[in-house]
């Protein structure tokens, strides 16, 4: 049986039951996702970690001059991603099943939710899309998914600001797609394919590479298409978590990781252009910090920067430190498990306290111990506090930026480990001022039930957090050990 098809098209299926099925679209949605991650796991289970696993390679639209490969793709680094996208998935799902309540002293919300489930589910399988394509081509359908996706969920509440900021995100996102889809014409033009390893071979090389990026820079919410990341933020939080640690953001790394590992020929004037902007946009973010009251904010500004340190790490792969490369793509299983954790630990303080705000919370584990459990783990694992998962990514990328002993990928390399001590201040900062000392009264005043399928949700990510390293190394020693 053919797990990794059966992977993609399940939450395609379950979509379409969640939306007819209203008043159980949960329930119809949990068990759609838990079977999606089932199916991911036989597949992972079925395939050796090293190997390559194509899937009917099939051709399509042949009055094209030599047709189109389609197929599905399973290797390290689609395994990576997958892991992600299937087991957040099915746990933001499983958390939205207590989160989406009129008990939640945040934002109230009622049944139905088959609109919301549809996009989740739908979500999640765009997102296997475009890490199992075989090609840019295909990558691209799956990849407008996720912006009309993302437009919708964004958008949910219907509020002014909800509908202002989903639109928003929808047309900065797509600008990247035009972008995307303008390199795919000059690549047919020339090549008559769409292969991923085809730029190394265009004359029009360079030119197709920065049109990539900048449709991945839109994605993955980097200078100058950024803003419209920390405005998603009005997104019910299982959404945004969904959206930071494995879907959409994720999309435009997982794209320049696989132009960076399937051509060997790109030069260094194409890795100073990720550089830059890489760099750039994790410094901004940071400042950016200090001027957050919003937790979910601070949390989508540090999205915003680590995404910049993923692909930091893979401009330096393209320079050549393989260090750095593949440190920047093992940079994504950490930071997702930890980004998803901290997310769905500041949702819950949100459902039981009505607040987000760092003014208006404090002593909060006094109250919560599980969630100060789940928020102080995770934050310790972004700012790399070894031994948690982000020290080992971040030493990796950080090694890659000296071991060239380039002048700058050296200054870049410094830059970077200036931004991480900026953000560990920080960071610091609101662990103390938030979880420690008197309560405050929206801290007195919290409800004390808490939903249960919430509770499970942040200690299995909690887990995974911690083990994510142990989960991801496989992979990453067969990326290092020759692709």
């Amino acid at each position: 049986m053919d797990f990794l098809i059966l992977t993609l098209i399940t939450p395609f299926i379950g979509a379409f039951f969640a939306y007819i099925c209203k008043n159980k679209a949960g329930f119809m949605a949990s068990i759609f996702s838990l079977i999606t991650l089932l199916f991911g796991l036989f597949n992972f289970f079925e395939i050796s970690v090293s190997k390559i696993k194509i899937y009917y390679n099939f051709s399509l639209f042949k009055w094209l001059s030599s047709g189109i490969n389609f197929g599905f793709i399973c290797d390290p680094l689609t395994s990576i991603l997958l892991i992600l996208i299937i087991v957040i998935g099915f746990l933001v799902i499983l958390y939205s099943a207590g989160y989406m309540s009129p008990l939640n002293a945040d934002h109230q919300f009622y049944k139905p939710f088959g609109n919301y489930y549809f996009f989740m589910l739908l979500f999640i399988g765009a997102m296997v899309g475009i890490v199992t394509a075989v090609n840019f081509l295909q990558l691209f359908f799956f990849w407008e998914i996720t912006t009309l996706c993302s437009w919708a969920l964004i958008s949910y509440t219907k509020e002014q600001k909800a509908l202002f900021s989903g639109l928003k995100a929808f047309i900065m996102t797509h600008i990247g797609g035009l972008s995307f889809l303008i390199a795919l014409a000059l690549m047919y033009y020339e090549s008559k394919s769409f292969d991923f390893s085809v730029i190394g071979s265009l004359s029009t090389k360079s030119l197709v590479f920065i049109l990539l990026f900048f449709a991945a820079s839109a994605k993955s919410a980097q200078i100058p298409l950024f803003t419209w990341l920390p405005d998603a933020m009005v997104a019910p939080t299982p959404v945004s978590a969904y959206l930071h640690a494995a879907a959409m953001v994720k999309a435009g790394v997982y794209l320049m990781a696989r132009i960076y590992l399937s051509n060997a020929s790109l030069a260094a004037s194409e890795s100073f252009v990720i550089g830059i902007i890489a760099i750039s946009t994790m410094m901004v973010s940071v400042i950016l910090y200090y001027f957050q009251d919003d937790l979910k904010k601070l949390l989508a500004y540090s999205t915003i920067g680590h995404l910049g340190y993923i692909l930091f790490g893979i401009s330096l792969g393209i320079y050549g430190s393989k260090t750095g490369g593949i440190g920047g793509i093992f940079h994504i299983i950490n930071h997702g498990f930890a980004k998803g954790l901290l997310f769905l630990s500041v949702g819950a303080i949100a459902y039981a306290t009505g607040s987000k705000s760092i003014r208006e919370l404090q002593g909060v584990s006094k109250r919560f111990p599980l969630f100060t459990a789940c928020f102080l783990t995770g934050m310790f694992a972004i700012i790399g506090i070894p031994p948690f998962s982000g020290f080992w990514s971040k030493f990796m990328i950080f090694t890659g930026a000296f071991e060239l002993k380039n002048v700058t990928t050296n200054l870049f390399g410094l830059i970077a480990i200036f931004e991480s001590i900026l953000a560990f201040c920080w960071y610091i900062f609101v662990g103390h001022k938030v979880f420690f000392g008197e309560a405050s009264q929206k801290v007195l005043n919290a409800a004390d039930k808490i939903p249960l399928s919430m509770k499970l949700s942040l200690i299995c990510i909690l887990v995974l957090n911690i083990a994510s390293p142990i989960i991801g190394y496989p992979f990453i020693k067969a990326l290092l050990g020759g692709y």
